[in-house]
């Protein structure tokens, strides 16, 4: 409480929409659940905060004073979005998976994996969704926030103690995940546990886990090598877990040549910051390497082999939302429609409802398969005895 009375005195004259004196400091203070050392705090501060520090200076304005609040220090993950719409913060690094219930369209992505490893395609198609898609961005707008940019990772890929060729090598052992990536494992009969992420490491070393899935960046600030030495390169792709939202009315209330830094500086951001988050991930991945981790990756025919084995996952979560009157199959649409215009020679389709030549319980007519009831899917093999999904 003390914390947030404090970080709430600091914000209050802007949030409040009170004028800023030309003599007086102007703290701007961000908020995330993220630890200090994570990949995308490092890109916000170089790529953000530094940038707008520097339009200020070139327009001789030096009271600006930025604070920082992470790790859980004033929000824990799920409650960033809320510490912003409190006025307990200006801008917000919302991680996207920890907020689905208030926030149901801005996981998008990860409905559509196997499309691309390039962060920047799917930055930018993930923002473009945002600035065209009508309806996209109203969950931000009603906890009191403006969209402002998105944080594409590097994309996800296995680290084991044992191998992983295919989606057989999954069937019935645990992979510890930290985002809501549950359907590109459950569809093949994986089993997976998702845990935070900074317990990952300590599952790995207990035997509780046989693998994690994550980016690149997370297996080396998390140092599954000490206890996983087998990784493998999937195809899964680049996702959006972070997006950088701004308290309305603090914007509002910023000094003109303030508010237009800020919103400059946005626009320019997510390439910008997609390209030192692949960056960063080749470099993590360097330095696996060195370390002697063995290295792999599947296949294109298993990757195939993998995407459409999978449940229309896409189609679910367009259906889901659309039925709450929300976007869902424009976003998915959208965002398909920008990574095939970017290049992009998609495994799966995930505007369909099901891949060419897919198996039987996927067969069924495009107006049908969004609504398909679970009784109406066969029946898969429990793994339940093994180790079940775990939800925090």
């Amino acid at each position: 409480m003390k914390n947030k009375l404090l970080f709430a005195g600091l914000v209050t004259a802007v949030c409040a929409g009170s004028t800023v004196n030309a003599d007086e400091t102007l703290h701007l203070s961000v908020v995330s659940g993220l630890p200090a050392n994570h990949t995308a705090i490092k890109i916000f501060r170089e790529r953000f905060q530094s940038e707008v520090s520097r339009r200020l200076t070139e327009a001789e304005v030096s009271n600006v004073v930025w604070d920082e609040t992470h790790a859980g220090t004033l929000a824990h993950f799920g409650g960033v979005l809320e510490a912003v719409e409190d006025d307990l913060a200006v801008f917000g690094i919302i991680s996207v998976n920890q907020e689905t219930r208030r926030l149901p369209l801005q996981n998008m992505t990860y409905q559509a994996p196997f499309s691309t490893e390039s962060c920047e395609v799917v930055g930018t198609g993930y923002h473009a969704a945002h600035e065209t898609v009508v309806g996209m961005v109203a969950p931000i707008t009603v906890a009191r926030q403006t969209y402002l940019a998105a944080i594409a990772s590097d994309s996800y890929n296995f680290m084991a103690v044992q191998k992983i060729r295919n989606a057989a090598d999954v069937r019935g052992i645990p992979i510890g995940i930290s985002e809501r990536l549950d359907g590109w494992l459950s569809g093949v009969d994986g089993a997976p546990v998702r845990l935070p992420a900074d317990v990952l490491n300590a599952r790995l070393a207990e035997g509780v886990l046989i693998g994690v899935l994550a980016p690149n960046t997370e297996m080396r600030r998390l140092g599954f090598k000490e206890h996983a030495d087998h990784y493998t390169r999937t195809g899964f792709g680049a996702q959006v877990p972070y997006i950088v939202t701004v308290n309305s009315q603090a914007l509002r209330a910023l000094p003109g040549v303030v508010r237009d830094a800020v919103m400059d500086t946005a626009k320019e951001f997510v390439p910008a910051a997609a390209q030192d988050y692949c960056a960063a991930g080749a470099k993590a991945l360097e330095a696996l390497k060195v370390q002697g981790v063995q290295t792999a990756k599947l296949l294109k025919s298993r990757r195939i082999q993998w995407a459409d084995t999978l449940d229309p996952l896409a189609q679910i979560w367009a259906a889901k939302n659309d039925q709450a009157g929300r976007p869902g199959s424009a976003a998915i649409a959208a965002y398909m429609d920008h990574l095939t215009h970017s290049g992009v020679k998609l495994i799966r389709d995930w505007r369909i409802p099901a891949p060419r030549g897919a198996i039987a319980k996927l067969s069924l007519p495009a107006k049908k398969v969004s609504r398909t009831s679970k009784a109406a899917r066969p029946e898969k093999v429990s793994h339940k005895s093994s180790k079940p999904v775990a939800r925090h």
